[in-house]
């Protein structure tokens, strides 16, 4: 399984908050998501216990285009496995629906 960290997109601890759809996008584009979602296989992306926040926008911008290659949801969570802790989850959890609704329009 390849593994993603968010340790350097967090700065090795200097930012406990990830925020902003802008960061989230570079954060995509620094980690080669792109490439990424076209490999076989799972991908288990490993959030800091330091980080406090990442938020839907951070989120969105990070994996919005991933849900849109992978044909949604189900099939986004069926590659990508978040080894986070439980409030962070619930700020993924947020993420995923967000950039999963109708109402918003995937970049």
């Amino acid at each position: 399984m390849t593994e993603i960290n968010l340790d350097d997109i967090a700065g090795g601890g200097r930012t406990r908050n990830l925020s902003g759809k802008e960061r989230g996008v570079a954060a995509r584009q620094k980690l080669g998501l792109d490439d990424i979602d076209e490999i076989p296989g799972e991908i288990s992306v490993v959030v800091p216990d330091y980080v406090d926040t990442i938020s839907p926008s951070f989120f969105q911008g990070l994996f919005s285009q991933s849900i849109r290659a992978l044909n949604g949801k189900d099939h986004f969570l069926e590659k990508y496995h978040f080894v986070a802790n439980e409030s962070i989850r619930r700020w993924i959890e947020i993420g995923i629906r967000n950039a999963s609704s109708s109402r918003d329009k995937l970049i």
